[in-house]
């Protein structure tokens, strides 16, 4: 319960001079609190409806009631709204019957002689019912978020499938159960092969929903169009309509010819390498701003980059600076380029166990992190 709030109380109670008890109790307490009245139980179920109050203050010995079925017709109405029950002395057995059979506690009406022999029980009524409903909401985003992970995974390339005339791999480690990045590959019907990274901003269970979207888009786009900018323009345009600048999309789409020797790609504020180790590392960047942010950007389509054998291409997150980040030397994109081209002839798995060599060690606070490689045959 937020520590500021007034809780309403909902009392369900005939007898006058309780009723003015209750009201002057609680007007002497240290906190506020707002109390509604009625004397009937189908009166409370309109209140019920209306208001959602905090916690039920219920009679069971109004002239209308029958005890326990009493208390199970408010609670059928009440759903979660912890009930107190407030009865006299002689009632004591039938208030612990109560607490047995749902009710959160019970108040006898002849032992309150201070605002905080009535206050206390309904405050930590209120207290667990937050807690509870704090962790069935935590139990649900989790599920969620499980949910989530799962379909990522279920998205990403299986990496034991084979393309032809490239060796490839790839990681994607999220900071969270379910994250933003993403990458992809596909065989195009004209025989090529278009590769995909990508990073939405934020973390948890919209960006991840959002990665989805986003893959989704530029797979079916890529079946019928093989121009990059293309793709990337339209894909643009049903993303600024479903984000509305709540997330943007950092996005790299390569497309490599048939033969693996030319390479098209487009870049949405996303940069990618061509590996030449010992020659230096070729950026392959445009000007060009992330997904969502600008209705009416016109993507282009760099010119075509030619690729000789065994050369290898490398994406990857911001996520992955963190990972290999120096004690003293703040590491950039084009200073971890650098550590991969150094070892640009290792085997693809042994650089991804280079880039993701320290991920664990700014866990909790990393950010995702995803990188991905392919070499030409």
């Amino acid at each position: 319960m937020i520590a500021d709030s007034i809780p309403l109380i909902l009392m369900i109670e005939a007898n006058v001079d309780d009723i003015r008890a209750v009201q002057c109790w609680l007007r002497h307490s240290h906190r506020k609190y707002e109390l509604s009245v009625v004397r009937c139980v189908e009166d409370a179920y309109r209140v019920i409806a209306d208001r959602r109050p905090d916690l039920i203050l219920l009679d069971l010995t109004l002239y209308e009631s029958d005890g326990l079925t009493t208390l199970d017709r408010v609670r059928h109405h009440a759903g979660e709204i912890p009930i107190v029950v407030f009865t006299s002395y002689a009632d004591h057995g039938m208030a612990i019957r109560a607490v047995r059979s749902g009710a959160e506690d019970y108040i006898l009406k002849n032992e309150v002689t201070s605002p905080e022999h009535l206050t206390r029980p309904i405050d930590l009524a209120i207290e667990r019912h937050c807690r509870k409903s704090l962790e069935h909401s935590l139990v649900a985003y989790e599920h969620q978020l499980d949910l989530a992970h799962r379909m990522q995974q279920m998205a990403l390339p299986n990496p034991n499938h084979r393309f032809a005339n490239v060796q490839w791999g790839g990681r994607c480690e999220p900071a969270d159960q379910a994250g933003g990045d993403f990458y992809d590959l596909m065989d195009l019907p004209c025989g090529g092969l278009a590769f995909v990274i990508a990073d939405v901003s934020g973390h948890g269970l919209d960006p991840a929903m959002l990665m989805m979207e986003t893959r989704a888009i530029v797979r079916a786009m890529s079946i019928v169009c093989d121009d990059p900018g293309v793709i990337l323009t339209h894909a643009n345009q049903l993303l600024c309509r479903d984000i509305q600048m709540r997330y943007f999309v950092t996005l790299y789409l390569g497309i490599l010819s048939s033969d693996r020797r030319t390479l098209r790609y487009a870049s949405a504020g996303h940069p990618g390498y061509l590996l030449r180790g010992p020659n230096p590392p070729l950026p392959l960047t445009s000007t060009d701003p992330p997904l969502g942010i600008q209705f009416d950007k016109v993507f282009s389509t760099a010119s075509t980059v030619t690729i000789s054998r065994s050369q290898t291409l490398l994406l990857f997150t911001d996520g992955i600076l963190n990972s290999i980040l120096d004690d003293v030397v703040p590491e950039t994109f084009e200073s971890t380029v650098e550590r991969a081209n150094g070892v640009a002839d290792e085997p693809i798995g042994f650089i991804l166990d280079r880039l993701f060599a320290n991920v664990d060690r700014h866990s909790p606070r990393r950010d995702d992190c995803t990188a991905l490689l392919i070499r030409t045959n």
